[in-house]
């Protein structure tokens, strides 16, 4: 598989060249940072890259394998899932603030759906072999992270079981 940067190129996104602190201080007004000290987020910082996208990119396919996450912090994009007859649907439209693909990157397992660019986007990056790295270099921030992403698992499955709970007849 190429590097997730490779193919970011090839689809016409753009590479923006920020300082350490220029991603930490995006980083901090995250969900994702809000837990973690300003030397932390420094740290952190290095180990993403940061990515203008054009609309109507797809920026990973259901079943393929990929080796990336990505904090959205402009723009838009539509979460989509094909059924049973290879229909794609849209399960959810997300924005800034969340975070996408944190599933394959812990599981290594093919994506679970497509994520089609709705309008411009903002992103940053976390490739699965920075993610590797980080795990090794600095322990005790890989398993803060691996815990904030452990809490957004948990509270998507809580609100998927909801919605489910209420198709569930009795």
């Amino acid at each position: 598989m190429e590097p997730a940067s490779q193919r970011f190129m090839s689809i016409g996104m753009k590479l923006m060249l920020l300082s350490i602190h220029e991603k930490a201080s995006l980083l901090e007004k995250s969900d994702f940072g809000k837990e973690l000290s300003w030397p932390e987020l420094q740290t952190l910082a290095g180990y993403f890259s940061v990515w203008e996208v054009p609309a109507a990119v797809c920026l990973c396919r259901q079943g393929e394998q990929s080796d990336f996450a990505f904090l959205l912090f402009k723009g838009r994009v539509r979460i989509l899932k094909e059924d049973t007859n290879k229909v794609a649907k849209e399960i959810a439209s997300v924005g800034p603030g969340h975070i996408v693909g944190e599933m394959a990157l812990i599981d290594k397992e093919p994506r679970s759906a497509s994520v089609m660019v709705k309008s411009p986007l903002l992103i940053m990056v976390i490739e699965e072999s920075k993610f590797e790295e980080m795990s090794e270099t600095v322990p005790r921030l890989w398993g803060k992270v691996l815990l904030g992403l452990a809490k957004i698992l948990s509270k998507r499955l809580r609100q998927t079981s909801g919605v489910l709970a209420e198709y569930i007849s009795g």
